[in-house]
This record gives structure tokens, sequence and C-alpha cells, in this order.
């Protein structure tokens, strides 16, 4: 059996993104682990990026990125995920700043080839939480998907995308690829929503068994039931 190699996600940050919404993906996904019958090995590899070198979450939380923006872009087809935050949209939006490009160069990138230890089978996933998916819609990837966002903001997520795409109100939203090799583009609701998102990659990538290993380490019931595929 050929062994799964990690997968890499890449995390853009902005100015006054909200803390949550990166730190519960980033918590839930570094206790994901391959089994194996010597050392377990992370199923995910993360690394953060931003137009500045240093960024502060609404909440205040200061962080240094990995990489800068410039490097991301020049690497990013070795990148199998993309995380975007939520928090701090109206600066986003108005003034048509990162990430909008990044998510746009991302979910345009070639298809990966398929290789038998690529766990997500040559899928790429592009994931929003809470107003990170009025990102998203603004950067054009949700014509003709499905998805969510905070409640408070249903309203301006149907604003952006006019139509284009539908709106639904659930904790998370995954929609198909489309085609195999694709991107397959998650939603999330409201900042906690993030948590359930990332136990749905945990047990796509890992399967159940390590979903719920992650669940009683960080002490967390998912609310799978709240979510959708379509």
């Amino acid at each position: 059996m050929t062994t799964p190699r990690p997968l890499k996600v890449l995390y853009h940050l902005h100015p006054n993104l909200d803390t949550l919404d990166l730190c519960g993906p980033l918590e839930l996904l570094s206790h994901a682990h391959f089994p194996s019958t010597s050392s377990p090995q992370k199923a995910f590899l993360p690394t953060l990026t931003a137009v500045s070198d240093l960024i502060t979450t609404d909440q205040g939380l200061k962080i240094h990125p990995d990489i800068p923006i410039s490097t991301a872009y020049t690497t990013l087809s070795s990148y199998d995920i993309l995380i975007i935050p939520g928090g701090g949209s109206p600066g986003v939006l108005e003034g048509k700043t990162e990430p909008l490009e990044l998510i746009k160069a991302f979910f345009s990138l070639p298809k990966k080839e398929r290789k038998d230890d690529d766990p997500l089978k040559g899928e790429r996933i592009l994931m929003s939480v809470c107003t990170g998916s009025l990102f998203l819609a603004a950067a054009g990837v949700l014509d003709g998907l499905a998805g969510t966002t905070h409640p408070y903001y249903y309203g301006k997520f149907r604003e952006i995308l006019n139509g284009r795409g539908k709106v639904l109100e659930e904790r998370f939203v995954v929609n198909g690829t489309g085609e195999e090799g694709g991107v397959r583009v998650v939603t999330c609701g409201g900042v906690s929503c993030g948590m359930d998102g990332s136990l749905w990659l945990i047990e796509r990538v890992v399967g159940r068994e390590a979903k719920e290993k992650v669940m009683e380490i960080v002490q967390y019931n998912g609310r799978d039931g709240e979510g959708v595929i379509v």
C-alpha cells in the first residue's frame, strides 16, 4: 500500500481577520494523522501567507506569516488546499485587495497529476470560513455553485452573488468538483463553523476514525448533520 503524503495547506491572512476563523481549522487539522504502524504522520502541513509581514486580527492577535504573498503565488501549484478566513470583509471588498486575486489564481490552477500517494486523488480544495465566502463570491468562483456564510451576512452574500450562486443557510456547504482533478469549493458559516468544515475535511482525507480522534483531543463535538454536500 502506498503511504499517503501530507497535504500542503495555505492560509491567507488579511488585516482584521477573525482569529477563530483561522485558528479553528489550524488547530483541528494539526491533530489529524495518517495511521501508521511506526510513527504517525501529520496529514496536513500549514503555511501562512499575507501581503505584509505582520497581520493583526480583529481580536488584537499579531501574526507573522511564514511566506510573503509573492512566494505564495510562485509556489501556488504546490498547495493542495487554500483556506480563506473571514472578518475584516469591508476592507477587502471595498479595496478589492487580497485575497481576491489569490483565490482566482488558485481556482484557475491547471489540474494536478493524479498520483497514488495523493489522499485527494487529484483534487484541490478551496475552503472559506465565515465571511471569507464573500471573498469567494467577489472573486467569481461561486458562480453556479452553492455556499454559506455568517447568518448576519446572508443579505450581503446574496447581493454579491447577484443570482449567480445559491445561498444555503447551513453550517458548511461542500460542492462537487464538476470534473476529475478540479477544485472542490467548501464554504463554512459563522466563525466556529470552520471547525465543522475542517472535520469534514479530516474525514475526507484520513477517515472517520481520525476525525473522531481529533474531536476527542480538542473536546469538540462536530455538528455533521448541519452541513450539506451538493
